[in-house]
């Protein structure tokens, strides 16, 4: 698999984007992806706005994950 080079916003209005490098499940536009956070100890959620396959002339960090949404919960139905 190849790298994918990812443009992120933290916020979709946001009109400053952040590349990052993704070695993993590839990511499309539209997904969110979990980066490094400011402190050392979590991640934070971005948004992806656009992937490319050529190596900016920048060093890029790396995407931690993509994020999977929410399944739908299963409607049961009531019981009685």
């Amino acid at each position: 698999m190849s790298r994918q080079y990812v443009a992120c916003k933290f916020r979709p209005d946001d009109k400053r984007s952040y590349t990052y490098h993704n070695d993993g499940e590839p990511v499309a536009v539209g997904d969110e992806v979990k980066i490094a956070g400011r402190s050392d100890d979590g991640w934070q959620r971005v948004h992806v706005v656009a992937v490319g396959d050529e190596m900016p002339a920048f060093d890029t960090k790396p995407i931690l994950g993509k994020i999977e949404p929410d399944a739908p919960a299963l409607d049961l139905g009531e019981t009685d």
